[in-house]
């Protein structure tokens, strides 16, 4: 009923002017994605609420997508074999019909969401990487990766470390704090080495209420790591270069990433770009590692050659910090600034954003994650992820990734943290469920494609933005948060065209 409704107030203002070049899907929190073809082609001339200015071009759009997990795999493994085909065909296949993935993130070695840490050598003093071995992502990342090209062939990848090889560290750990509540001081005798994963007191799956005020479902498997080994001397912090700082560690993680494109590249993925180390400012009690701005220019001067050898990209990045001068380091250093290609933004970065575009509007950027909230899977979170959105197209992002591609309803991480995902398994039914926030990304993947420009806009409706197509086509998405419904009026160069948007929705209309 509630549908029937919303398409009858969408097309009271029609005049029964129906187009194949006409399209408008609409999501609100009772019934997201709903679509309709019928709208008012409005006389030339009229006041429009939005203006689109096609001679106001910004930046290309290369693609959006989402990142490839340890945790997302299990979760997608436990679908049966139609609904799996069905998620992985609407998330990557290419057409009219799904959300158009066409650009994907992977961790190098293990994430805070892969199923325990490891590296693709953890054989301490191995600087010649005669023990490195993607083994264990074939079991997990390569299958899912390779399921996403079987759709979708022109799917680009690309990767980034959240901790290179432990004992290549300052600390000898693969984390940067310890677990909360352990807190210990080193044994006597020397340095505390690192302890893998000890085992969890959770030996069986188990569901108890979280502390949040939403009062959501928790989900902790047998994987969950209670301590990470790490004690208070051996503590890592921001503003500290956690990696060893020596010209034959640099050598070495050099060639361990070259390995690694090369590896894949032997899977059928390539990966044609790489960024130096997922969020180098956090000091996490997951895999992470802290660098200088300065130590990661160091280290960048052997990476930059060995992926020039590979015909691989480097961005810099992940930045989750609003100081500019962290990336001004890198890019005015004389010997690889020039070639890094671009620079990417965590979501908790994105206040730099508009400064280094404005200074490099030259480079490519990137918004490597989008927040990952706290599980809860909300409305409220849904137009969070909208309004980050759209802060980021507004400042110049060309590459857009969401976080969390599938999770059991309710997981928490191996180090303890729930997060949002696109997707919601059911743990024991194997039953799924799209999210608000998989609305929100296939509101501009589906229909924004790669070349797609950013059009700047004007008028009254300030909750919106635009894009033109390679085939011509204009893209507008606008967001209602008054709790009002709105008619619209949009014009671009010739063409006006006028819909009603519900209370509280985002809208995407293509003409």
């Amino acid at each position: 009923m509630r549908h029937t409704l919303l398409l009858c107030s969408i097309a009271i203002l029609a005049t029964a002017c129906s187009s194949n070049n006409f399209t408008m899907v609409t999501t609100t929190e009772d019934n997201p994605w709903v679509e309709t073809t019928v709208y008012d082609d409005a006389s030339a001339g009229a006041e429009a609420d939005i203006i689109v200015d096609l001679d106001a071009v910004g930046q290309t759009v290369q693609g959006f997508g989402v990142c490839f997990s340890e945790l997302s795999h299990r979760a997608l493994s436990k679908l049966s074999k139609d609904d799996y085909n069905a998620v992985m065909t609407e998330l990557f296949a290419p057409g009219d019909e799904g959300a158009n993935f066409t650009i994907c993130r992977m961790p190098i070695g293990s994430s805070d969401f892969a199923l325990k840490y490891y590296s693709f050598n953890d054989t301490p003093g191995d600087l010649a990487m005669e023990h490195f071995s993607i083994d264990n992502d074939k079991e997990t990342l390569i299958p899912l990766i390779k399921d996403a090209l079987a759709r979708n062939p022109e799917l680009k990848v690309w990767g980034s470390p959240w901790s290179p090889p432990y004992w290549m560290k300052v600390n000898q750990n693969y984390a940067s704090r310890p677990m909360n509540g352990f807190m210990r001081r080193p044994p006597q005798g020397g340095q505390q080495r690192p302890v893998g994963l000890p085992a969890t007191t959770a030996a069986e799956p188990s569901f108890r209420a979280s502390f949040a005020p939403s009062s959501r479902k928790r989900l902790e498997l047998d994987n969950l790591v209670k301590d990470n080994g790490l004690d208070m001397e051996h503590m890592m912090r921001e503003g500290q270069d956690s990696f060893i700082q020596d010209d034959l560690y640099f050598e070495a993680y050099a060639l361990y990433f070259k390995k690694y494109v090369q590896a894949y590249r032997e899977q059928g993925i390539d990966i044609f770009m790489v960024m130096p180390q997922n969020e180098f400012n956090s000091a996490q009690n997951f895999p992470s590692c802290t660098w200088t701005a300065q130590g990661i220019t160091n280290f960048l001067h052997h990476l930059v050659p060995a992926m020039d050898e590979e015909g691989v990209e480097v961005y810099f990045g992940t930045m989750e910090r609003a100081n500019r001068a962290l990336v001004d380091t890198v890019l005015t250093d004389p010997q690889i600034g020039k070639k890094i290609k671009g620079v990417a933004f965590q979501w908790a970065g994105k206040d730099a954003l508009p400064l280094i575009h404005e200074s490099y509007p030259e480079l490519t950027m990137v918004m490597s994650e989008q927040q990952c909230f706290n599980g809860a899977n909300s409305w409220n979170d849904f137009m969070s992820a909208w309004d980050l959105l759209k802060f980021n197209m507004d400042n110049g992002v060309s590459i857009y990734d969401y976080w969390n591609l599938a999770l059991f309803d309710g997981e928490v991480s191996t180090w303890g943290w729930q997060q949002n995902s696109l997707i919601s398994v059911d743990y024991e039914t194997g039953a799924f469920k799209y999210n608000y926030e998989f609305y929100e990304m296939k509101h501009i993947s589906k229909y924004v494609r790669p070349g797609a420009v950013y059009l700047g806009t004007a008028g009254s409706m300030e909750e919106a933005m635009a894009f033109r197509n390679p085939d011509g086509s204009i893209v507008v998405l606008a967001a209602e948060k008054t709790g009002e419904a709105r008619n619209l009026t949009i014009t671009a160069g010739k063409r006006t065209i006028k819909v009603n948007i519900p209370a509280n929705s985002v809208s995407t209309i293509v003409f």
